[in-house]
């Protein structure tokens, strides 16, 4: 798919209005939680032992990670972020607590499990290049006990929020009840519910949600088809939205963008990307997300948030591993953007 012309205008006062109101919204997220660790080192030699390279360590550091590090960029955007998940009983859960407080996050909401580790993703890079990655983790369903402390905990972060985010890893923490629940919860209280699917998870467990936005691979998974061109990313995102009857759907592809989808039958509309460089993709997805909640919430149409968030990638990614963006930087890129 070529990178198209961008049919969407957006200006700087309607930008500056909105990123203004960021400070005065509260997002409730539900996900699974965990940490980033990065141990950064150079790279003199291969293994006598094996064909792999010898790092020799220089640094690490530890960064929260997958939906608390949406909260993480809410809280950098400006927003305040209620955050709803799972830990261990372990040292990585000490650390990953300690690393929510030092972001001035609550605590409160999270649900500690005996019988699960707290998720740990390793990431060991040498020089710039990412040689490996590690995961510890626990994948099996939450017990009835702890799923109901979850269910009821997220609940109460909903009552306060202005927006929801459902972060889905498929790790065993949400089953469709829970997610329907607090989706009905959140509708009811009438403020939008924002998922980042699975393409593990049934498109119908979202049934009802205002915007769901998988990437390309996660949106074929969902749809059960090949995204190659525009009349197969039409279908995908028709298939889509007849599965989860959700108003409005984003399909990030990478390098071309982000489609957004309005409605079945409904021809998407192209944002091309604002990458000036691209350094590093992960944790793109989460900045995404929370430009998009913050900014329906502050009254964005959904073609403006979708600009702005998708400007807040092309920053994001241009950073090293999972990182955070601010107003400022998403405004110096649109006028980057207006050269």
């Amino acid at each position: 798919m070529r990178n198209p012309a961008n049919p969407v205008t957006l200006t700087e006062e309607t930008l500056l209005q909105v990123l203004s109101l960021y400070q005065k919204q509260k997002i409730a997220v539900l996900g699974d939680v965990g940490i980033d660790r990065y141990t950064r080192g150079t790279v003199e030699r291969i293994s006598p032992e094996a064909p792999v390279p010898i790092v020799f360590v220089q640094s690490e550091s530890l960064k929260l990670g997958l939906a608390a590090n949406v909260a993480d960029n809410i809280i950098a955007l400006g927003g305040e972020a209620y955050i709803s998940g799972v830990v261990g009983n372990d040292g990585d859960a000490r650390d990953f607590l300690k690393l929510m407080k030092e972001k001035g996050l609550s605590t409160r909401n999270l649900v500690v499990d005996e019988s699960r580790r707290t998720i740990l993703k390793e990431r060991v890079v040498a020089e710039t290049q990412q040689v490996l990655r590690v995961d510890y983790e626990s994948t099996h369903p939450l017990s009835k006990e702890i799923q109901k402390k979850v269910s009821a905990s997220i609940l109460q972060c909903v009552k306060h929020a202005d927006a929801l985010i459902i972060e889905d890893y498929a790790k065993g923490l949400m089953n469709e009840m829970m997610i329907q629940g607090v989706i009905k919860a959140a509708r009811k209280k009438k403020i939008p519910v924002l998922v980042d699917p699975h393409l593990k998870t049934p498109a119908n467990w979202y049934a009802g949600a205002t915007l769901l936005t998988p990437n390309k691979k996660e949106a074929e998974a969902l749809a059960g088809v090949k995204i190659d061109d525009s009349k197969s990313l039409m279908d995908a995102g028709a298939a889509i939205l007849r599965q989860t009857r959700a108003e409005s759907l984003i399909i990030t592809l990478g390098k071309d963008g982000m489609a957004i989808f309005k409605g079945p039958g409904v021809k998407p509309i192209l944002i091309p990307t604002f990458a000036r460089e691209v350094y590093d993709v992960s944790g793109a997805g989460d900045t995404v997300i929370s430009v998009l909640a913050l900014s329906l919430a502050s009254g964005a149409k959904i073609e403006e948030a979708a600009y702005i968030s998708n400007l807040a990638a092309g920053v994001e990614v241009s950073k090293r591993g999972t990182a955070t963006v601010s107003p400022q930087e998403i405004t110096e890129a649109y006028l980057r953007s207006r050269g």
